[in-house]
Order: C-alpha cells, then structure tokens, then sequence
C-alpha cells in the first residue's frame, strides 16, 4: 500500500475502536488513540532510509509490532507519571475550586483516569496496533510480507492486489475517511434528528 491506503486502512480500523470508546465517555482515550494509531502506523515504512533494514524485511513483522509496543508503553508511563497525573492534582487543588466550569471539571476527571499504568496498557495496545494496521495494508499486497521474521522467512500474501495501484490505495482511503465521517455523525446531535 501507499500512504494514501494505509491512511485509509488506519483510519477504517479507528472507526469502531473510537466510536465505542466515545459511547463510553473515554474521550481522553479515544484521542489519544487516534492520535498514536496515525503517528504509529507508518514506522515499518522508514525501513527505506535505515542501512542494513531492506523494505518490507524484519520492520514489518510481529517482532517488530512487539518491540514498539513496549516502546510506546514505556513513553505512556512516563507520560502518566510526569505529566497527566501532576497536571489532574494541579486542576483539582488549584483551578477546581476557584471555578465551577463544566468542562474544566470534565477535563479534570479525563487527566484523573490517565494514569501510569493506564497510559503503559494503551501505549502498548496503541503500539502493536499501529504496526498491525500497518502489516495488514501490505499483506493484503500481491508482495505481501514476512511476518515471522527473524524466526521464519515465510512470506504471505492475501490477495493480488498490487501496492501502487491508485484505485486501490484510493477505495481505501475513501472508505476510511466515510467511516470516520459516519462515526462523527453518529455521536453528533443530530444523528437522531433525521426519520
């Protein structure tokens, strides 16, 4: 796939995952999701410019998924611990009480949530599900990859579909940005205005 379907596969697995989150009144998490799925997903694609990684090799494999994850992990604890936890006392000991604003209250209690070990569970989901998402949009290539690698050097590909193909990348993106469209609408007011 090219960038333009990966966004689109991305942005298509994104669809549901938010929309439930949102019914489920984790905003926080629902952004921060989004947020990390996008900046995520395209990393197996810098193998081009890292000597001695070749394209669609190792970068692309479940290793790989694996090792970000707990990348992301460890950024989300350090996230939690240095920043969204201090930032949730200082609100409610300082700007909570001098107001009565909804949202700062909202806001307060989203910070709240977000703890260390939270932030580390979704770094880590957000981590292997980014590099997933992307390993998805390239073995449904005709190249296909290798996703045992170093363990096995089995290469599956799901279908014919060819990774330049503009249609394809293009159906692809289309299809994400209206299922994005279709969940924002959903959650909007005026989703059940209409008979």
């Amino acid at each position: 796939m090219y960038r333009h379907g990966h966004i689109g596969i991305t942005l298509l697995t994104l669809a549901p995952i938010s929309y439930a989150l949102v019914q489920n009144g984790q905003f926080a998490f629902a952004g921060l999701l989004a947020l990390g799925l996008l900046f995520v997903e395209p990393l197996p694609d810098n193998d081009h410019w890292i000597p001695g990684l070749s394209h669609r090799g190792v970068s692309h494999s479940l290793l790989t998924a694996c090792i970000v994850g707990l990348v992301c992990a460890g950024c989300g604890w350090v996230l939690g611990r240095y920043l969204t936890v201090p930032l949730a006392h200082w609100l409610q000991t300082t700007v909570l009480p001098a107001t009565n604003i909804t949202a700062v209250t909202i806001a307060t209690e989203q910070l709240a949530a977000l703890t260390p070990e939270t932030l580390a569970g979704l770094g880590f989901v957000i981590g292997v599900l980014g590099i997933c998402v992307h390993l998805a949009g390239d073995i449904i290539t005709v190249s296909g990859i290798q996703p045992f690698l170093p363990f096995s050097r089995r290469r599956i590909s799901l279908s014919r579909l060819r990774a330049a193909s503009t249609l394809t990348n293009t159906i692809f993106l289309l299809l994400g940005v209206l299922a994005m469209v279709t969940v924002i609408f959903a959650l909007s007011p005026f989703a059940g205005a209409f008979p």
